[in-house]
């Protein structure tokens, strides 16, 4: 008798041990790592919450990566090694013409270029004639404003001259010095630039231009993306991420002193206190892909007329608009 019950104990110890090796393998197989990179600027803060408090979501492991310069971003994107991103939503579309490795996911920031003026003038129109202070010659940001000066009856090749500096940051020390009387500025630069000149006029808010012109619709500067095969495989991953990315940008929004003191601390920006002015003119929000389609389009078709380069060739097509199974 004392033989049978210990043949069934050590029968029951090679089953546990079984299971339990079998459970462990199982779980080793499903942890994975995910890198999430995004720009410095807006995009840093509309995912500041995540970003400070390093968020993890089950069986995984999440590096998140602030970048410096467009480069390295598109670099991460295209190597594969960025599964999900923050990127100018016209280069997702030129990243889906090169490989059809990407999808993306919402739009979340709406656009941060303002018109402003150290000089009192009343309108858009009243810049005919005026040397105008602007960045990114032929990219997105500048394309942009060229549209709404001409949905305002200006011709930016005849009635403005554009004045190009290198970089967005060269934007303020010009303005400030008195250099650039009109100066196109993009925040949180520009909430610098009223600190330190108070008498500065915003004589144009791109974006309520551009809603004028748009059914109503800012233009999505900046998306979030994810590699196709990471989404293939882990649709749950990509389900709570989003709802922990909408959850931070309505956080910013409704808290910008705390949000400010968290994205200083991740990335390049100006300190707190002219963050948290800034914060409300990012235009910072979440909108899922399937209502934001339109307004996509939209905006990559305005870029398109200019050259079709900049998104690509041509519009990108359905598989491009990420589907949640």
């Amino acid at each position: 008798m004392k033989k049978m019950y210990l043949k069934f104990f050590l029968l029951f110890v090679c089953f546990g041990v079984l299971f339990a090796g079998g459970t462990k393998e199982k779980l080793e197989k499903d942890n994975f790592n995910v890198k999430v990179v995004m720009p410095s600027g807006a995009p840093a803060v509309a995912l500041s919450k995540l970003v400070y408090e390093k968020m993890q979501f089950d069986n995984s492991k999440t590096e998140y990566e602030v970048l410096s310069g467009p480069e390295l971003l598109q670099a991460r994107v295209l190597s594969g090694e960025a599964d999900i991103a923050i990127v100018p939503t016209n280069l997702a579309s030129v990243l889906y013409s090169k490989q059809k490795n990407i999808k993306l996911l919402a739009p979340i920031i709406w656009g941060n270029l303002y018109v402003i003026s150290s000089e009192t003038i009343s309108s858009v129109s009243d810049l005919k004639g005026k040397t105008l202070y602007s960045f990114g010659r032929n990219n997105a940001p500048d394309l942009t404003v060229r549209e709404v000066l001409k949905k305002n009856g200006i011709d930016p090749d005849k009635d403005v001259s554009f004045e190009y500096v290198a970089a967005a940051s060269d934007i303020p020390p010009a303005f400030i010095s008195g250099k650039a009387k009109f100066a196109v500025s993009a925040e949180p630069s520009l909430s610098m630039i009223m600190t330190k000149k108070p008498g500065t006029k915003v004589i144009a808010d791109i974006q309520a231009e551009w809603k004028k012109f748009f059914d109503g619709a800012s233009y999505p500067q900046a998306s979030l993306i994810v590699n196709s095969e990471f989404a293939k495989k882990h649709p749950e991953y990509v389900k709570a991420f989003l709802d922990k990315a909408k959850e931070s940008s309505e956080w910013v929004n409704t808290n910008p002193q705390k949000a400010a003191e968290y994205a200083s601390q991740i990335a390049t920006l100006p300190p707190p206190p002219i963050l948290s002015k800034a914060i409300p003119k990012l235009n910072i929000a979440f909108v899922e892909v399937e209502k934001a389609r339109p307004a996509v389009e939209a905006y990559l078709k305005v870029l398109a007329e200019t050259n079709p380069k900049f998104i690509g060739g041509s519009l990108p097509d359905d598989a491009f608009y990420y589907k949640a199974k």
